[in-house]
């Protein structure tokens, strides 16, 4: 079920924590990139995205 690469895993979590960071510091903007940060996150633990099963996408090599 499984949707989501390695690779993709790993731009995910840097992103993620890049956004998650953002979001802290007192010029971030709000919530939002902390909000975005944390979806990344779960989707790259996870290893599924709802958005990749909407539109059949799938990066995870078969």
């Amino acid at each position: 079920m499984s949707n989501i690469g390695i690779y993709d895993r790993i731009t995910r979590v840097a992103i993620a924590f890049g956004l998650m960071y953002w979001a802290m510091t007192p010029t971030g903007p709000t919530l939002l990139a902390g909000y975005a940060g944390v979806f990344l996150l779960a989707t790259a633990i996870i290893g599924w995205c709802p958005w990749y099963s909407s539109f059949g996408a799938n990066t995870k090599k078969q």
